[in-house]
Parts: C-alpha cells; structure tokens; sequence
C-alpha cells in the first residue's frame, strides 16, 4: 500500500513537473510572439508613416506637375510668346480672312505736310497729254501742293579738313589747328554717323554684318567691322556721362520698379536690367542676372523702394521697403485657384478678393472721391 502511494505521488510530480515545463514554455512562446508582434506593429507604423509623408510629396509634385503643365502668361511670369495657340473654343469668335497690319485703302490719319521744305521743285506743262498740244494755265485755280520725304542722291558728305601747324611766339606754343566739334583725331567717320551706327545696332538690334551693309549700300561709303567697333565705342564714350547722371538719380530715395531679361548679342547671352521713375528710365546690360547687378543698379545703401517680381536676385537687395509686382501675384494666385487643395484654393480666393477691394479704393481715391485719411481708413488688420 505504501509502495502503490508512493509511486501515484511521483506520478503526479512528474506530470506537474510537466505541466508546468509546458507553461512555461508557453509563457515564454507567448512572451516572444508579443515582443514579434510589437516589432511588426512599429514597422507597419513606420511603414504608414512613411507612406504618409510620401503620398504628401506625391501630391505637391503632382501639384507642380500640374502649374507647369499648365503654365501661361496669365497664371505665371512667362512672356506671352511662350503661350501656345489656340483657336477659339467659341466658332462665333473665330474671325475668317482677318489680317493683321495696315488695310489698303483706308482713310489717312498722319499729318499733311512735313512743315518748310527744304527744296521747292515747280512742275510745268507745256503740251497737252492727251492731244499734244500747247497748253495755258488757269491763274483762277489754286495750285496742288504735295510734300514728299526722300532720300538725296548723296546723303553723306566726304569733308577734308586741312589743319596748318601753327607757333605762338610769346610762350613757344606750337601744334596743329584743333578739329572741330563732332571730328575724332585720327577717325575717318563723324560723330553722326557714329551716332547712327550706334542706333542700328543698340537700337535696331542689327547683326555687325547688317550694319556694314547698309553702310555701305545705303551711305554709299566703304567701311570695316573694326571701324564699327570703333564707332560703337565711341556711341557708348558719348553717352556714358549722361549714364553715370541717370544712375545717380535712380539710387536716390523713391519708388523704383526693377526688372530684367535676356539679351543676346552675337549668340552669346547678356541680361538687360531696367530701373524706372516718374522722370527716368535706365537700362544696363549685364553679363549675369545675380543680385550683384542690383547692387550696381541700385547701389549698396538704397533708402527707396523697391518694386519688382519675385525673382530671388532682389531678395538681398537693401531697402527701406519691397513691393512685389501685383500682376506677378495675380499670376500665382491664378495658377493657385486650379490646386489640388482646398486651403490654396480659398487663399487665391481671399487673396484676389482683397487686391480687387484695393484697386477699387485706389480708383476712387486718384478720382478724388476719396481723401488719403479715407483711403487710410480701408486698411484692415
């Protein structure tokens, strides 16, 4: 009987034993499938986030794709050159065997005239046309009077100057007669002549090959591409005190709208700055479109302000104030209107709501229906 209960008890043991071996395996089972679970759940996390974050980088890239996609001179800072063409939607609209320029025969508008002439040129008839015979003329019937512009047979003049060499006998000065004003010592062309050089080719953007040609073809005079170059320096020599007054004035406190593009001479790309006032304009060629040019154009100490688009070359540009041009920001704000989210939909809205208010107020107040205390008093916020 002992013996019989002794064994049930180790029995027993060692099922217990095994049991709980087995819980315990079982906790640890569990323990590790819970630290696994944890670990796939911050991933599946990490991953959500991480999909989050790119599908918001999805949609400004599509929100990009599509402003450039659909970028125009009316929704962005693009030249309406770059526009494509269009017909019109509407078929009422189209106009068939329109043409653009003058139209033949329509009704003169310039003026009668060009005022003294220079040549007055009498025409006389002696035979009749038709019959051949001599012909009287009628005193009583005013005379038909028609000014006409024309190129003379000689437009250029070749003048020689002979220069005597001349001694003072009271200071032992000596030297030739000075030439006269508009005549460069040891330069075959005038001060004309190099001013109309100049404007061909600053003025009339004609290559150096243009300009010699019509030199020579229209002036009737031989001339070099290196004497252009000579002309054209000294066109740029003329005009550079006036350049450096006009510069002058432009950086003195005011209100200045700054703006640039591109300008090619000879294949190679410059940039043409332009600074204007209520009394001047400026423009300067440049070789770069950094903020360097401003500087230059404006000077380092500008006390005014500055009114221009939203290129960043004006961003480090001193000023006492900046004013971004208000069609650049009705460009954006177009383009703005067309997003993919609501928020920039609604800002463009808002936006546009309160420079339609401003111009509004503006007309009335250059309208003198509004004082400048009244037009203060619109500000909000």
């Amino acid at each position: 009987m002992t013996t019989n209960a002794t064994i049930d008890s180790k029995l027993v043991r060692a099922i217990a034993d095994e049991q709980l071996a087995n819980n315990v395996f079982m906790i640890e089972w569990l323990v590790k499938a819970q630290q696994q679970l944890s670990l796939q759940q911050r991933l599946i996390d990490q991953q959500q986030q991480q999909i989050s974050t790119q599908q918001q980088e999805i949609e400004k890239l599509k929100e990009e794709r599509d402003k450039l996609k659909n970028r125009n001179s009316k929704n962005s800072s693009v030249p309406p050159s770059s526009d494509q063409l269009k017909k019109p939607s509407d078929k009422k609209k189209r106009k068939k065997g329109f043409k653009r320029g003058p139209k033949y025969d329509h009704p003169g508008k310039t003026r009668n005239g060009f005022g003294q002439p220079d040549k007055i040129v009498p025409l006389e008839l002696e035979n009749c046309p038709v019959c051949g015979g001599s012909v009287e003329r009628d005193e009583v019937v005013p005379e038909k009077v028609q000014q006409v512009a024309e190129v003379v047979d000689q437009p250029i003049e070749i003048r020689e100057y002979r220069r005597g060499f001349y001694k003072c006998p009271s200071c032992g000065w000596s030297d030739y007669s000075p030439v006269p004003l508009g005549v460069k010592e040891g330069f075959s062309y005038g001060a004309r002549l190099s001013s109309i050089v100049g404007w061909l080719g600053y003025g009339g953007n004609l290559t150096w090959r243009k300009q010699e040609h019509f030199i020579e073809y229209v002036f009737g005079i031989p001339i070099s591409q290196g004497s252009l170059a000579k002309m054209h320096k000294w066109f740029q020599e003329g005009l550079e005190p006036l350049t450096q007054q006009w510069l002058k004035y432009i950086q003195q406190p005011g209100i200045r709208c700054v703006d640039e593009t591109s300008y090619c001479i000879d294949g190679i790309k410059y940039w043409v700055w332009v600074a204007t006032s209520n009394e001047v304009c400026v423009l300067m060629l440049a070789p770069t479109r950094s903020s360097a040019e401003v500087e230059k154009l404006l000077g380092a100490d500008f006390k005014g302000i500055l009114t221009s688009d939203c290129y960043s070359a004006y961003f480090r540009q001193s000023a006492m104030a900046k004013q971004k041009c208000l069609a650049h920001l009705e460009r954006e704000l177009e383009s703005l209107k067309t997003s993919r989210f609501q928020a920039n939909r609604e800002l463009a809205a808002d936006v546009q709501q309160v420079l339609a208010t401003a111009r509004i107020h503006y007309r009335h107040y250059h309208g003198r229906n509004l004082t400048l205390e009244d037009l203060g008093s619109k500000r909000t916020g």
